[in-house]
């Protein structure tokens, strides 16, 4: 394949992510394959969509760090296995939060103390469980201002949660831009040297 931008800072003897997983059904049949498609860490087709695009803007040109590309394979999986599903739980979460309403982010915390006088069963005193019965029931509850309420959201929503994520993958790329290999030059006689 022709590339109309050569290599301005020498030879790397490695491909890069998109020369390994060139597209979206290569990296999911090759991901479905490893064995770390599974239960409980198993991710829906959609997220490892998003995956693999995510993947393919911050490194797609990006040199592995291995010479080996199966292992690189792996890592790239064993990642996506170990965080993959934190992730997409995190991101769902992050879903619900930017859709909160006015209503909902005053909505404080509510306690509920209850006081039993005349139990229907003996209780005793080395027991965690709460009474069945009460006499006496003292609430409070509490609301937010707006301003506190939405001081809380930005607090929530400050950080999007796949910034953490996508960065885990940093360390299997070379990020320092140098060659590998010596760069070669043309010398006059058209020689290289």
């Amino acid at each position: 394949m022709f590339n109309p931008y050569p290599n301005l800072y020498g030879n790397f003897p490695n491909r890069t992510f998109a020369d390994i997983f060139p597209d979206l059904e290569v990296f999911t049949g090759m991901y479905k394959d490893s064995g770390l498609y599974v239960d409980p860490n198993k991710m829906e087709d959609k997220s490892i969509s998003i995956i693999y695009y995510l993947l393919y803007a911050r490194y797609g040109n990006s040199v592995i760090a291995s010479y080996d590309e199966n292992q690189f394979m792996y890592k790239v999986f064993s990642t996506i296995f170990m965080y993959g599903p934190t992730w997409e739980k995190r991101l769902e979460i992050q879903g619900k939060l930017r859709t909160l309403e006015e209503k909902e982010l005053i909505v404080g915390s509510k306690r509920i103390n209850n006081k039993s006088l005349n139990p229907s069963i003996a209780p005793t005193t080395d027991t965690l469980d709460e009474l069945t019965t009460i006499n006496e029931q003292i609430t409070d509850g509490w609301k937010k201002s707006k301003l506190e309420g939405y001081a809380n959201l930005m607090a929530l929503v400050d950080t999007d949660v796949t910034e953490d994520f996508i960065g885990k993958f940093k360390k299997l790329f070379i990020v320092v831009v140098e060659p590998n290999l010596p760069l070669w030059y043309k010398t006059e006689e058209g020689a290289l040297e």
